[in-house]
Formats: structure tokens, C-alpha cells, sequence
């Protein structure tokens, strides 16, 4: 077994603006990610329900923040548009539909 320190990226695309010009407030996707994190941090992946069926590969778990953002912030007007996961500084891989 080993760990990771991941960096999540998260990018959002809308076609509205709200009433002080943002899309999503940076807080809020912050927050959010924040908190699915939380979910998997010192944890078995493979014990964990999204990833007792698929390998918790960086792949897997970019497309998980992906689905979990979506639930959240999804609307007619804004979409997840990707989720980046950065392994090292080096490594990453992007997740997008």
C-alpha cells in the first residue's frame, strides 16, 4: 500500500454570468472538492463503495471528483467541464466527457 498527495483541478464552463460576474464562486468548487477528499484521505480505495468494482486508478478517481462536482454544480448554465489529478508535479491526468 501507498499514498498520495494529489492536487485536484477543477475547470467549469457556464453561459451565465451571476450577479457579480462569476460563474461558480472558486469558494464553493473549493469547498466542495474539499469535502469529496475528505471521503477518500487515509483510506483503502478498494474498500471504499466507488472503487470496490474498479481499480482506484488516477484515472478512476479523476472521473469520481468529475461525477460528484457534476451532482453539485451541473445546472443548464454551468457544467464541470474537467477534473484534473495531478499525482506529482509531473503526472496527471485529465477526466472530461
Amino acid at each position: 500500500m501507498h499514498g498520495h498527495n494529489w492536487k485536484v483541478e477543477v475547470e467549469v464552463s457556464g453561459n451565465k454570468l451571476d450577479n457579480v460576474g462569476m460563474v461558480i464562486d472558486f469558494k464553493e468548487i473549493k469547498k466542495s472538492t474539499n469535502e469529496i477528499a475528505k471521503k477518500l484521505d487515509h483510506q483503502y480505495l478498494n474498500d471504499l463503495e466507488p472503487f470496490k468494482t474498479k481499480n482506484p486508478t488516477a484515472e478512476n478517481i479523476s472521473e469520481y471528483f468529475y461525477t460528484q462536482l457534476s451532482k453539485i454544480f451541473n445546472t443548464n448554465d454551468t457544467k464541470i467541464k474537467s477534473v484534473k489529478l495531478w499525482e506529482t508535479d509531473r503526472a496527471s491526468v485529465t477526466y472530461t466527457e
